[in-house]
């Protein structure tokens, strides 16, 4: 099977984003929060996203996991720079760190917090690594109760962990039904045509509705992992690779870098969520 296209989408299941700033040899490190994607958090930190692909060695740009802990450029030390754009306020300076107002001001000696102006420097506090939480940076984790009854449902009837499933869905598609990836894999599960073409003929002996129909893609999906399973010995993380990469490279002992990526995010996913 072709490589898909992830996504993770905060703002379609109400995440909330994460960031917790640590002093490094190279800078501050980034804890990646649910629903954070790498251009995000480049974003927030005024680097591109190709510094942080070089600096982290990510064999893959859209394969990152919650949790996962990325270095990123800039100063280190107890606290970095910001420059003042257009537009900012100290209110949404000091929330894309994840400070306080106050925090924020008293660092930077502001007598009016509401006074700043595009092209003033300030002083951005740093968390020290003593600071740094002992397990995952996590929001709350994907709810959708309907879908939810449609993996449990669909895991049972297989013989599948529904934890697993619900992480591979949330990394494929952030359990969105509309979502097409650049390869043309479809809906919740990321179905390939040819592979949803080949569970009609071969498996079902009829049509289904993976596009339209989140049940019939979940359907699909499940069963498609249940084969896998079966194929593989029913050893979780190489049913998850074949699911990713093809079950033809996998076997075969060929195992891509973003592939262990792949398989470390979905598996990261269900332990802090679906443990």
């Amino acid at each position: 099977m072709p490589k898909y296209t992830r996504f993770f989408v905060a703002a379609a299941l109400g995440l909330i984003l994460q960031f917790l700033l640590i002093g490094t040899a190279y800078g501050r490190i980034h804890v990646v929060g649910a629903g954070e994607s790498l251009s995000v958090i480049a974003d927030v930190y005024g680097v591109t996203v190709g510094q942080l692909v070089d600096l982290n060695g990510i064999a893959n740009p859209d394969v990152i996991f919650p949790g996962q802990e990325l270095d990123v450029p800039g100063e280190g030390g107890p606290s970095s720079e910001y420059v003042v754009q257009d537009g900012d306020t100290l209110s949404g300076v000091a929330a894309k760190f994840g400070l306080s107002t106050s925090e924020l001001q008293a660092a930077n000696d502001i007598s009016d917090a509401d006074y700043i102006y595009p092209g003033q420097v300030l002083s951005v506090p740093v968390a020290t690594a003593a600071e740094a939480p002992s397990g995952l940076s996590l929001a709350d984790r994907p709810s959708d109760p309907e879908l939810e009854a449609l993996f449990d449902e669909f895991a049972a009837f297989h013989g599948l962990d529904p934890g697993l499933v619900k992480a591979l869905a949330w990394v494929e598609s952030g359990w969105q039904q509309h979502v097409v990836s650049y390869t043309g894999a479809v809906g919740i599960m990321q179905l390939m045509p040819g592979t949803t073409a080949w569970l009609e003929d071969e498996v079902f002996g009829y049509d289904l509705h993976e596009i339209d129909s989140a049940y019939d893609n979940i359907k699909l999906g499940t069963a498609y992992l249940r084969i896998l399973m079966e194929a593989t010995g029913w050893n979780e993380k190489v049913a998850v690779g074949s699911y990713y990469q093809g079950h033809g490279n996998t076997v075969n002992g060929i195992l891509y870098n973003d592939t262990v990526d792949y398989i470390a995010a979905v598996f990261a996913v269900r332990d802090a969520y679906w443990p």
